[in-house]
């Protein structure tokens, strides 16, 4: 008998699937498949008769399965259709009914889809604008965590709640994050985004904060965000995780991580990767338990305070999303 759909391939339609599953969305593909180029939140909501915030949302949840890419042009976003997953996105009926899913050339394309990355051509911008660009430190901006108090396995510190991201903790998540770049080890950044800006290049279903469960306060957070518009690197994330300077040493950033590993292999999502400055030890070994690897070392990739910084590359390979 035929085998059949691997799980991981299965989940990934999945989550392709409850994400059009909405009329507005479905409208929103379709104008976009039509527009032939990028559209203004404004353009999308004229041509809908939908209000912003709703539409805004709606692009969050397409943008998150890479069907949707957002483009800045000046102080604006446009939103276009990411042609190479449509191009190997398979039907409903098609997966059914048996039907082989679109096919792929040796590289992992979908048929018209783009080129791969180059294994180096990300490096490459990274040393161009080693602030702006994505291989910056990202791991690196954990905080100093006690090596005790954070094991990856087990539940969330007792008195902690590990909930999703929203726009209601925007306060306190930059200001989480800014008291960790005033640390100076944290990243090549020196000040926290705006949170529109910080929104914007997040990945929606992979964003998690710790919160006080009597008070609600935000302990620390954890975000994703892609790392290429490719489609063979949809299952690729880089990751930034922070806690509040009182709340170290309690395990949240082991529990935020363990939140983070389990929305991405919900997701199908096979590689997080991120970045440290190799003097945040604590950060490396919290890493360590939780299952990355140190791929390498890039030798003075950017100037931070008038020095030049070494940052550690790791990653950690899913052992059952794209195992098939």
């Amino acid at each position: 008998m035929k085998k059949t759909l691997p799980r991981a391939e299965a989940s990934k339609y999945a989550a392709w699937f409850r994400a059009l599953a909405d009329p507005t969305r479905i409208q929103i593909v379709s104008l976009l498949a039509r527009a032939g180029g990028p559209l203004t939140v404004g353009e999308i909501v004229s041509a809908t008769d939908v209000s912003q915030a709703t539409v805004s949302q709606h692009l969050k949840v397409l943008a998150g399965i890479r069907f949707v890419l957002a483009e800045r042009h000046g102080t604006a976003h446009h939103y276009r259709l990411n042609d190479a997953c449509v191009a190997g996105f398979p039907t409903a009926a098609d997966l059914v009914m048996g039907r082989e899913p679109p096919a792929r050339d040796g590289d992992g394309r979908a048929p018209g889809g783009r080129e791969p990355a180059a294994p180096g051509d990300k490096l490459v911008a990274a040393r161009e604008d080693p602030a702006a660009a994505r291989h910056e430190p990202t791991a690196a901006r954990h905080e100093p965590t006690a090596a005790r108090g954070d094991r990856p396995a087990g539940g969330s510190p007792a008195g902690v709640i590990i909930r999703p991201m929203t726009s209601a903790d925007a306060t306190q998540v930059l200001a989480i994050y800014q008291a960790g770049l005033d640390g100076g080890e944290a990243s090549f950044e020196t000040r926290a985004p705006t949170w529109e800006a910080f929104d914007a290049k997040l990945l929606p279903a992979h964003r998690h904060v710790a919160a006080d469960g009597t008070s609600g306060q935000v302990l620390g957070w954890v975000a994703a965000s892609g790392v290429s518009d490719r489609c063979v690197y949809q299952g690729v994330v880089e990751h930034s995780l922070y806690v509040a300077p009182a709340a170290r040493g309690r395990g949240v950033g082991a529990a935020l991580l363990r939140a983070l590993i389990g929305s991405t292999e919900a997701a199908g999502i096979w590689t997080i990767q991120s970045g440290i400055f190799p003097e945040n030890t604590a950060s490396l070994r919290l890493h360590e338990r939780a299952g990355f690897r140190v791929v390498g070392v890039r030798a003075r990739l950017g100037r931070h305070r008038g020095r030049w910084r070494d940052v550690v590359l790791l990653e950690r390979r899913s052992a059952r999303a794209g195992a098939a």
